[in-house]
């Protein structure tokens, strides 16, 4: 997939863009960097999706990212931090929670959103809390 960002581009206009090609996986952004295998503090995300690029790297310019579906988590992470200076964490939806990949950074962006998949079919419920005063 090819993603346009310019500098007016906000989080929401990004995600959504992300999100249609790759629906169980989703961009986070942070106002700090984070290496591989390494996730953020949550401290820093940026959470109001009307932020700007500009918003959160003033010297941004206008270009285009290419994403392809073969690719690590890692180095799209790394795309966006190296090309448009944002720092960006993929998370992969698991049921109803969004999980940060940075343990499985390695994995490629098919197997990250197949995983998202998966785990949607087959949600757990949460059975009721065991009472051990009832036990015998």
């Amino acid at each position: 997939m090819k993603m346009h960002i310019k500098p007016s581009n906000n989080i929401g206009d990004l995600n959504a863009a992300f999100r249609e090609e790759f629906p169980y996986l989703k961009l986070a952004f942070f106002s700090k960097p984070h290496h591989a295998y390494k996730g953020t503090a949550a401290k820093f995300l940026l959470t109001d999706p009307s932020l700007s690029v500009k918003d959160m790297n003033p010297n941004a310019h206008e270009g285009d990212i290419f994403i392809e579906e073969d690719m690590p988590t890692w180095q799209v992470e790394r795309l966006f931090e190296s090309e448009f200076g944002l720092h960006v964490q993929i998370f992969r939806k698991s049921g109803s929670i969004w999980l940060e990949t940075s343990v499985t950074d390695d994995l490629t962006l098919e197997q990250q959103n197949a995983k998202g998949r998966l785990g949607e079919k087959f949600q757990t419920p949460i059975a009721e809390p065991m009472d051990y005063r009832e036990q015998d």
